[in-house]
């Protein structure tokens, strides 16, 4: 019942939060900030189905640590300001290290650090650009709070890892993460039949987007690879995370450039959504891989 929980609330969650990446490419804080309470509220409860000792559930401490500074930000370009996310990661790595040493060696609680470990891997990755959306890092992170362990009802999933040290290695929103960046690398062969069709194809831009006349660029959810810098042309593989795409669109028209090339800003939310329901049927593809 506790995991049909976790599976029903986290699917209602990312459906919704699908349709509002579709739409604006902006999901609520409250609807991960949700999900995570869920999942740190059932953390003794989870200990107690378990029999297992309820000193485990301090895991949460670092997990809050880190949530304070994902959802709590302190204003300012003081030193104070600049110093204390480093403090409350530098707080979180510590208590993972004494929590490690203390119950590390048994396999249940490798599980629970597993997440305050998998949280501070996201924020780097959304630091090295590599999750681009602050939604798409907050919905990871929630899924591993609420996800310590892989769900199982019955025979499903189908594919069910040799050992339970290769899920503490790859947990469950890693794997959905894997999965959502599959289908994401699908994309480019959609982008590669669309330009040879317009007969627009360009390499590498064909495979990472497509053009659009710079007039149509309101409202669009995409992200320029052309830009107007010191009046000359320049175009770029990774755009920028944050820009004034009207404003730059302006620039590009006033230079005579009235097509260029973009890349969509695409809703991780909603292939994430899928993986989700992928994973917990089908189970972990990435494990399976691993043993052929």
């Amino acid at each position: 019942m506790v995991t049909a929980l976790r599976l029903v609330a986290a699917l209602a969650v990312l459906c919704y939060a699908s349709v509002l990446d579709w739409k604006t490419r902006k999901v609520s804080n409250t609807l991960w900030i949700a999900l995570s309470a869920l999942g740190l509220l059932l953390v003794p409860v989870q200990l107690s189905i378990d029999d297992e000792p309820m000193k485990y559930g301090l895991v949460v401490a670092p997990i809050l640590v880190i949530l304070a500074d994902v959802y709590w930000d302190i204003r300012g370009d003081s030193r104070l300001a600049r110093m204390v996310p480093a403090v409350k990661y530098g707080l979180a790595i510590a208590l993972v290290v004494i929590l490690g040493y203390l119950w590390v060696d048994g396999s249940y609680f490798q599980h629970l650090l597993a997440v305050p470990v998998f949280m501070m891997v996201v924020v780097v990755m959304y630091m090295l650009d590599l999750v681009r959306g602050g939604a798409d890092a907050k919905a990871l992170m929630a899924l591993a709070i609420l996800f310590p362990f892989y769900p199982t009802i019955g025979s499903i999933p189908f594919l069910r890892p040799e050992s339970a040290a290769l899920e503490v290695v790859f947990p469950f929103a890693f794997n959905v993460l894997v999965n959502a960046a599959i289908i994401v690398a699908l994309f480019p062969i959609g982008y590669f039949l669309m330009n040879i069709t317009a007969k627009e194809f360009e390499i590498p831009f064909g495979l990472l987007g497509y053009k659009r006349d710079v007039d149509s660029l309101k409202g669009e959810h995409v992200w320029l690879m052309e830009r107007i810098e010191d009046g000359d042309l320049k175009r770029f593989i990774r755009p920028r995370r944050s820009e004034d795409l009207e404003a730059e669109a302006a620039k590009l028209k006033a230079t005579g450039h009235n097509r260029v090339w973009v890349t969509p800003q695409i809703p991780l939310i909603i292939p994430m959504t899928a993986s989700v329901a992928l994973t917990s049927v089908i189970g972990n593809i990435l494990l399976d891989l691993f043993r052929l």
